[in-house]
C-alpha cells in the first residue's frame, strides 16, 4: 500500500492458506475495516483452478438469444444483467458457500445464525456503462439518523470475480462510509471513492447499505461476477432476487454441518408444501 492510500484489503498469510484456519487476529482487522469502509477485499481466498472451472460451466451456459442481448436473467442497467445460478455442479462446493475462511469473517459481522439467501451473477456486456449509484438496501429505520450510524450489518453482497477482473473490463466502485449515511445523499464529498477490482481467487464483500455502483466494461469481454448474499436470519429482502435455486437432489449433497446456512431455504420450501398440500 503506498502512503497516503486508504487500507481496504486484507491477504491471507502463507500460514493461514497451508492450514486452512484464518487468524483471530485476520478477523479483528478484517472486522475494523468493514465496518470504518462498508466494504473489504481479501486477496488469495479461492485456488484459482476452482474458480476457472466455475468461470466455464458459467459463461457456457449463457444464452445469447440475439447479438448483445443476454437471454437470461434481469436487466439491472445499461448491459448489465443479474443472472441467477443453480447451486449444481462445481457451485455445490463448500468451498465456494462457506469457505473456510470467509465463513469466519462473515460470521463475526452478522453472527453465528446467518444464512445465504442467493446465489448469481453480475455479467456485463462489452460496452456496458457505469452504473447507476445504489445501495443495495435501504438502513432499517428512518426515522433517527443515530440509530442508523450503530445499527450493525444486517445483510452482506459478496463478490467473487470469475474472471480477472480490472479497471478496463468493470471495477466495482464503493464509497468508503457511505454504510453509515441516512438518508441516502449523493453528495459524496465527504465519501472517498474506492475502484474495487481483483483477480481470479480475489472476493470483496460490501455491506448492503454501502453506496456502489458497477463500472463500465471497455474490453470485449463479457464480465461476470458472480455473488452471493449472506444475511442475519430475520431479514427479508423485498428489493432484490433474494432465493437460492437448488434441486433436493443437489440438496442432499450439502454436508449437514453446513445446513444451518440453508435454513431460510428449507423454511421456504416446507412452506411451499404445506400452501400445497392446503
Amino acid at each position: 500500500m503506498r502512503r497516503g492510500e486508504i487500507e481496504v484489503s486484507i491477504s491471507l498469510s502463507d500460514e493461514e492458506i497451508r492450514t486452512q484456519q484464518i487468524k483471530p487476529s485476520t478477523i479483528e482487522r478484517s472486522r475494523a475495516l468493514f465496518l470504518e469502509h462498508g466494504f473489504l477485499k481479501v486477496e488469495n481466498v479461492f485456488p484459482k483452478e476452482f474458480i476457472q472451472n466455475l468461470a466455464q460451466v458459467y459463461l457456457k451456459g449463457l444464452d445469447f438469444t440475439k447479438e448483445g442481448d443476454l437471454g437470461v436473467g434481469a436487466q439491472v442497467s445499461h448491459m448489465r444483467y443479474i443472472v441467477p445460478i443453480e447451486l449444481k455442479g462445481p457451485f455445490n462446493d463448500p468451498c465456494l458457500y462457506a469457505n473456510v475462511f470467509l465463513l469466519p469473517l462473515l460470521k463475526s459481522f452478522l453472527g453465528p445464525q446467518m444464512v445465504l439467501s442467493s446465489l448469481g451473477s453480475v455479467t456485463s456486456l462489452p460496452g456496458a456503462m457505469d452504473q447507476h449509484i445504489h445501495a443495495d438496501y435501504l438502513p432499517l429505520f428512518d426515522d433517527d439518523v443515530v440509530s442508523n450510524c450503530v445499527v450493525p450489518p444486517f445483510a452482506i453482497t459478496m463478490g467473487v470475480p470469475l474472471i480477472d477482473i480490472d479497471v478496463i473490463n468493470g471495477p466495482t466502485k464503493a464509497w468508503s462510509g457511505s454504510h453509515r449515511v441516512y438518508p441516502k445523499d449523493h453528495n459524496l464529498g465527504p465519501y472517498p471513492m474506492h475502484l474495487i477490482s481483483g483477480a481470479m481467487g480475489s472476493c470483496y464483500f460490501w455491506d448492503y447499505r454501502t453506496l456502489h455502483a458497477g463500472g463500465s466494461n471497455h474490453s470485449d469481454e463479457v464480465r461476470p461476477l458472480l455473488y452471493m448474499a449472506y444475511t442475519r436470519p430475520w431479514f427479508n429482502d423485498f428489493l432484490n432476487p433474494d432465493h437460492l435455486l437448488i434441486s433436493n437432489e443437489d440438496y442432499q449433497k450439502i454436508p449437514e454441518i453446513h445446513h444451518p446456512l440453508f435454513a431460510k431455504y428449507r423454511a421456504l420450501q416446507k412452506y411451499k408444501r404445506e400452501t400445497e398440500e392446503s
